[in-house]
């Protein structure tokens, strides 16, 4: 792995956007490499599934 992957990689761990849960409404942080993904998330608050879609 490139020396320029690898710290690409390691920021992509570090970042977290915010997201509110479309069940209970509570916010909370994730990954921005789920959100990106489109990978389900898991609410802390209800434990509900959810995906973000982006418009």
């Amino acid at each position: 792995m490139s020396f320029f992957a690898d710290v690409m990689n390691r920021i992509n761990d570090k970042a977290t956007g915010t997201v509110t849960c479309p069940e209970c409404g509570k916010k909370s942080k994730h990954p921005t490499i789920k959100i990106r993904r489109q990978q389900a998330l898991l609410c802390p608050s209800c434990k509900s599934l959810f995906v973000v879609h982006s418009k």
